[in-house]
């Protein structure tokens, strides 16, 4: 969805916007998110494709961008609507399992640390040879 009008001026075309860049070999690349809207008064203005944020200088579309990024609250809107989907006896069993994951783990890494004392001890009976 892009804007249908920029400042009370019809838009009359939507065009994806080509990079200040080229591909190698000379091709040009377009920002897909990033469209060129050519008004009815015959001047040009950027717009971000998800919304109607318009803007005559398409630099200022790139930071805008982000608010749409969706990998991080779409994933945290995953993990909440998977929890609450749970029963409480799941979430308890959930609960158990992290806890459980996070014993194993302090027990390998307390395992690590003393494979690291025993090498470094090593090391520094062979005078740092090894």
């Amino acid at each position: 969805m892009t804007a249908t009008e920029v400042g009370g001026v019809a838009v009359v075309s939507d065009e994806p916007t080509r990079a200040p860049f080229d591909a190698p070999g000379g091709k040009a690349v377009f920002w897909q998110q990033i469209r060129t809207l050519t008004l009815a008064d015959g001047t040009t203005a950027f717009g971000c494709v998800h919304c109607d944020y318009t803007s005559a200088n398409r630099n200022s579309i790139r930071p805008h961008l982000h608010r749409h990024n969706g990998k991080r609250r779409g994933a945290a809107r995953t993990v909440k609507t998977a929890a609450s989907s749970l029963s409480l006896a799941d979430l308890i069993e959930k609960a158990e399992q992290i806890d459980a994951l996070a014993a194993d783990r302090d027990a390998w890494k307390a395992r690590a640390r003393e494979a690291e004392k025993k090498l470094r001890m090593l090391r520094n009976a062979l005078g740092g040879a090894a």
